[in-house]
């Protein structure tokens, strides 16, 4: 019975590290979304601050998207860039209205970035930056968790190794037995106390 049942904790413990490890990958892979430019707000110069996450100094995973459009011209100059501490280029690209803009996806580090934006008049863009900040830490996320939910098992399983032993101890002590009468000193002949004079044996005759 015991057996079962340390099989079933066990089985239990391995099912609660299996579901907050897809937990910990479903919130790693979560982006945050990061408007550049819009048609309504636009600046050829946006400057975005990527912070350490839980202070790692890993790279995060970003995805820069951006969309050319006019109604008032055919065709036009378009460009973008990204540049670290804005010196430093990361990524450029030069092309016309016409031409696909690609896609920029790799990993920024820590710092200082400023994306630079250069179109012709009458060019309205749609820029967005897409972060995955957990990401950057998500195999010290798994490590730190499944030792967390490991250290927690061995606790549980000392903490009933430790009740049962008790209980044990507790029912392997002796309990006094109890006689079923107790014992009385007979009380000395000089003591006033103990006798009275109701209790002779010789009574008066009725009559």
């Amino acid at each position: 019975m015991n057996d079962r049942r340390s099989m079933q904790n066990t089985l239990l413990w391995v099912v609660a590290v299996v579901l907050i490890n897809a937990l910990w990958l479903n919130v790693a892979n979560q982006s945050a979304p990061n408007e550049i430019n819009t048609a309504n707000q636009f600046q050829t110069y946006r400057e975005i601050e990527i912070s350490a996450v839980f202070g790692s100094s890993s790279a995060i995973p970003a995805e820069l998207t951006t969309e050319f459009g006019s109604l008032s011209v055919d065709n036009a100059n378009v460009s973008f860039a990204i540049k670290k501490d804005n010196q430093s280029e990361v990524f450029s690209w030069t092309g016309t209205l016409n031409d696909a803009t690609p896609v920029w996806s790799g990993e920024l580090a820590p710092g200082t970035y400023t994306i630079e934006t250069v179109v012709d008049e009458g060019v309205e863009v749609e820029q967005r930056l897409n972060l995955k900040p957990f990401a950057a830490v998500q195999t010290a996320g798994h490590v730190v968790l499944t030792l967390l939910l490991v250290a927690l098992a061995w606790g549980e399983q000392a903490v009933r190794a430790l009740y049962a032993r008790r209980s044990r101890q507790d029912s392997e002590k002796t309990v006094p037995e109890k006689t079923p009468f107790k014992s009385k000193q007979f009380a000395s002949e000089d003591d006033p106390g103990a006798w009275d004079e109701s209790d002779s044996p010789w009574r008066d005759p009725i009559r």
